[in-house]
């Protein structure tokens, strides 16, 4: 659950605008973790001028509650994945036992699937 609520807070920083260039801190690095019972300290860096800030943030009941919602979601989401075989993880490390190329090569650009709904 504290995880929970620390995701909450920075996707928040991330949905609000830099004070310093008025741009989208979607890519904002952010950092958040407690600082006292029912407080959390955030921080953040804007990736698009490089302005930081941050500042303490009181704990709400809202605050919980929205993580709670979050952690049920997420919770769902990896009920809803199949588990990795012993099969699965012995070809990757064949393949990657055999790879001579660039890590970019390997990886490559993979497409977007599209997620159970």
């Amino acid at each position: 659950m504290e995880r929970a609520i620390l995701r909450v807070l920075a996707a928040e920083v991330q949905r609000r605008h830099c004070p310093g260039c008025k741009g989208s801190l979607a890519r904002a690095d952010v950092s958040a973790h407690f600082s006292g019972r029912d407080q959390a300290r955030l921080q953040f860096r804007c990736h698009a001028c490089g302005f930081e800030g941050g500042g303490e943030i009181e704990l709400t009941q809202s605050i919980y509650h929205e993580a709670a919602r979050t952690a049920r979601a997420e919770d769902r989401l990896l009920a809803a994945l199949e588990p990795i075989s012993a099969d699965e993880i012995l070809a990757v490390h064949e393949r990657l036992g055999a790879w001579n190329g660039a890590v970019t090569q390997l990886l490559g650009r993979a497409e977007p699937t599209s997620q159970p709904g």
